[in-house]
């Protein structure tokens, strides 16, 4: 404990900023109060001020004005709302927990020592007086680089040399000073080791008060254009990227929108357990999806191979070969190698092959082959609206028409129709005509008229048989891009890969094609690759490199999730894989090795350890597949206190004990791990089998249980 005096002041400081805190958050509920009510009277009254003239062009012209005058009020209104939102939630976030730390800095020698308290958000009164700094703010990079001393940190006007004469780590809840304490190091202290003996919790927190310094220095990078970062399990990696995205939003705030940043996730699950982390740093969510969603985007709905079946399989490539002879195919073929599909309704040729490639051949050769096939695409659109045009004139569709029920008019004009009853006969026909040919308007436009089956076989040499792999539709993709180049995504800005060691070298060099402006930021850990070929780090930097293209290769050789005894269970499975690997001295218990007789005996002992129940402990059965868990489940006798978690089944982070394949549990964290069966002959003598056993001891926070039948893996001897 600290001494009395220093106490006291740091108490008043306390007092100090949570009554201006109190008194902040109830303006701000008095401001969104007052906010809302303009909102409601705005939206009322526009109803009654937005009349649209129709007795001449003079009125109309005048309401447009008023009807843009009108929306940026509204606009005005909902920023305003959105605003006093983000305070709501700071201020908040700030009461319970004002800050975490506190610099004690001087500029020159000439002038005082002042004192900066970090916390999680920034706070200033009125009057533009800061009682607390955010952490990403420039001076709180000296928090997180710890150099006790003459030291400096980047600010906007440059280079800022200072003296730091004091680091101090302070717990706050509310109104109460807990603690604190004055600190050199990161790596030992007090606070990280406090909350690395909690519990798991149900969803992702931040780390902002326990970022270590090598993690600072990849959440802060803003040189490198791709950033690749190799860390083992448990040293922060997803936690790091999180708070990296936090940073970049801040840092860039005038230029960067959350949507500008994608986020791929390993798998859905993962997805649901960091959605909360950046809204508890008072940030939206970027844009977040698996690689498989971005096939999705980005090609053909075909169907592609599970991920069970991707593992089962081992269907990933080796190199680059397909996408390189893509490349050198698209950029030969002529007007005449265009291969096409007649564009049918109902069996109908609505539009033929031959048509489409007199309109491409219309183009002179000159022409990018992809604005080639935008004109051809434009020119269908306009053939099919002429077509339905003249159509909806044609004498039989009176009888049609006429057949309506008063169901289907009103679907098709909620607001009545005025004119001759002819007008009105054809105007109806030409509706619905519009909507029968919906179908081909959207075949039009997503270019499904072009035979890309027929050119990526006859570009690869390779039959397309479903389900497609995962690479093949990547491949799929990549000629769909570049044939058309309709999807570079230039809005994206930063592209954060996590568990990129899954990705082969085909998917990576996708990403850099279509993302070709966008800063990387790759992260993963290679003793954790579930496929036999995935890509090393090795090959990750010439798969990027381009023109100016900073690369910039960064290591977490810490582990901080599982205890000691955890961790070096984990040091043995890397064996000689890593060297390097370093792990938090935190006590704990042993792995629980129980030796079973036969399957009987075994499942009888998971039984047991399904129906105990550990208060405010998160536990899971780790097995090899999907499908595995599926079979497990099945002969436990489907038992109640057990939810099984696979591909397609969505996480539920009850109380119950969790059962799920190992590749869904990347990036999760348990109190209590058991991993199935882990006896030679289902974990025989590989480095896949090695790379299974490291990833799911690996989830263990606390406690880790490896039950085996008759003999233990040597891997684990």
């Amino acid at each position: 404990m600290s001494d009395e005096r220093e106490w006291k002041l740091e108490e008043a400081y306390l007092d100090k900023v949570y009554n201006k805190l109190t008194e902040t958050y109830q303006d701000v509920v008095q401001a969104a109060e007052h906010a809302d009510q303009d909102s409601r009277q705005f939206i009322q009254g526009l109803s009654g001020d937005l009349r649209m003239s129709q007795d001449s062009v003079s009125d109309s012209f005048e309401s447009l004005i008023e009807v843009e005058q009108k929306n940026q009020e509204l606009a005005q209104l909902n920023y305003k709302r959105e605003w006093l939102a983000k305070q709501h939630h700071n201020v908040t976030q700030l009461m319970n927990s004002a800050y975490f730390a506190k610099l004690d800095v001087q500029y020159s020698d000439e002038e005082d020592v002042e004192s900066f308290y970090i916390g999680v958000a920034g706070f200033s009164d009125d009057h533009h007086e800061q009682y607390v700094y955010d952490w990403r703010s420039p001076i709180a990079n000296l928090y997180y680089e710890n150099n006790i001393g003459k030291t400096s940190y980047e600010a906007p006007v440059g280079t800022v040399p200072v003296d730091l004469k004091n680091r101090r780590q302070i717990r706050v809840e509310r109104d109460r000073l807990l603690d604190f304490f004055d600190t050199t190091t990161a790596i030992e202290d007090p606070m990280l080791l406090e909350v690395l003996n909690e519990s798991s919790s149900a969803k992702l927190q931040d780390i902002t008060s326990t970022i270590q310094r090598e993690q600072n220095e990849i959440i802060r990078d803003t040189a490198s254009h791709v950033l690749i970062v190799e860390g083992i399990a448990g040293s922060g990696k997803t936690s790091t990227i999180l708070q990296r995205i936090a940073y970049l939003l801040y840092r860039y705030r005038d230029d960067l929108l959350p949507e500008q940043v994608l986020l791929l996730s390993p798998n859905p699950m993962f997805s649901q357990y960091i959605e909360e982390v950046l809204p508890s740093l008072g940030e939206k969510n970027p844009r977040q999806m698996t690689f498989r969603d971005l096939m999705k985007l980005k090609g053909r709905h075909y169907p592609v191979e599970t991920m069970a079946e991707q593992l089962e399989n081992q269907t990933v490539r080796t190199d680059l070969t397909h996408m390189l002879t893509l490349e050198s195919y698209v950029e030969k073929l002529t007007a005449k190698d265009i291969y096409f599909i007649p564009l049918k309704r109902e069996e109908e040729v609505v539009i033929s092959a031959e048509w489409m490639q007199e309109t491409l051949a219309s183009l002179p050769d000159s022409t990018e082959m992809y604005r080639r096939l935008e004109y051809v695409r434009e020119q269908m659109l306009a053939q099919v609206e002429r077509y339905i045009k003249t159509e909806s004139k044609q004498a039989y569709w009176r009888d049609e028409v006429q057949d309506l029920s008063n169901e289907e008019y009103k679907q098709l004009f909620p607001k009545g129709m005025k004119g001759s009853e002819d007008d009105n006969i054809e105007r109806i026909a030409f509706k619905l005509l519009t909507k029968r040919f919906g179908n081909v308007r959207q075949r039009i436009q997503r270019y499904g008229w072009l035979d890309l089956e027929r050119h990526y076989v006859e570009a690869t040499g390779e039959a397309l048989s479903l389900p497609l792999s995962l690479d093949q539709s990547t491949e799929f993709a990549y000629l769909h891009y570049l044939l058309l180049r309709q999807r570079n995504e230039r809005r994206v800005k930063y592209v954060i890969v996590d568990e990129v060691q899954d990705y082969s070298e085909t998917q990576l060099y996708f990403l850099s094609k279509i993302f070709d402006q966008a800063n990387f930021t790759l992260v993963g850990d290679g003793l954790q690759s579930i496929f036999v070929q995935g890509t090393s780090f090795d090959r990750m930097a010439p798969i990027f490199e381009g023109e100016g293209r900073r690369i910039k290769r960064m290591a977490l050789k810490k582990s901080y999730r599982s205890s000691g005894p955890i961790s070096q269970l984990m040091k043995h499975l890397a064996g000689g894989e890593r060297s390097g690997i370093e792990v938090i001295n935190r006590p704990g218990k042993n792995p629980v090795y129980v030796p079973l007789k036969n399957e009987q005996a075994y499942r009888e002992y998971l039984q047991t350890f399904i129906a105990q129940r550990e208060k405010n402990t998160r536990r899971v059965i780790l097995t090899k597949t999907s499908e595995e868990a599926k079979t497990l489940y099945e002969s436990l006798g489907r038992p109640h206190d057990l939810h099984v978690v696979t591909d397609t089944a969505a996480m539920n982070f009850s109380t119950k004990t969790m059962m799920m394949p190992i590749h869904l549990a990347k990036g999760l964290e348990f109190d209590h791990v058991l991993i199935h069966d882990v006896s030679n002959n289902h974990y025989p003598d590989t480095q896949m089998a090695r790379h299974l056993l490291y990833t799911a001891s690996s989830r263990a926070m606390h406690e880790l249980t490896l039950p085996f039948i008759a003999q233990l893996t040597e891997l684990l001897k």
